[in-house]
């Protein structure tokens, strides 16, 4: 069996390890400091949390209840799960009719939806937002109405072409 050396495993290995620790540490750091009291947060920013700082999930708590997270939640779920149902059924209806239909409109139809996938998200999301602000759709089904409508050109070439 031949077996290829690298020239500079270990060398890399170690560089590459240090640049992951750096990464990883503001991230490791924010864990530490959710666990004590805010207090202590400012005071002692890389001790580990004992005694009289340490706070247990009551952030975490405290967090969730402030923010509404678990109503934000469900209702995160609610708009993912309708919509990408409504744009997978129209999708599909749309692909099955331009792949068995062969006229010049289905060609412009597609190449249509094949060109707006060069459209950066951002100007779709913004005039998405303004639309659904302008037609008073701000609320959770609105936005299931809204959204599939917008995003079904960009999915579609990808379903044609399978």
């Amino acid at each position: 069996m031949n077996a290829r050396k690298a020239k500079h495993g270990g060398v890399l290995t170690f560089v590459f390890s240090l640049i992951s620790l750096i990464y990883v540490f503001p991230i490791v750091l924010v864990l530490i400091n959710s666990f004590k009291k805010k207090a202590y947060i400012s005071r002692k920013p890389f001790a580990i949390p004992s005694g009289k700082m340490y706070v247990g999930l009551e952030n975490y708590v405290n967090g969730i209840k402030k923010t509404g997270f678990i109503d934000a939640f469900w209702t995160s779920l609610f708009i993912t799960v309708l919509s990408v149902a409504v744009i997978i059924i129209c999708t599909s209806m749309c692909a099955w009719y331009i792949s068995r239909v062969k006229n010049k409109f289905t060609t412009a139809l597609y190449f249509l939806c094949l060109f707006s996938m060069i459209v950066p998200f951002q100007m779709v999301m913004f005039t998405l937002s303004k639309l659904a602000d302008m037609m008073h759709l701000g609320n959770p089904l609105g936005i299931v109405v809204v959204y599939p409508v917008s995003y079904t050109h960009l999915t579609l070439p990808t379903i044609y072409s399978v």
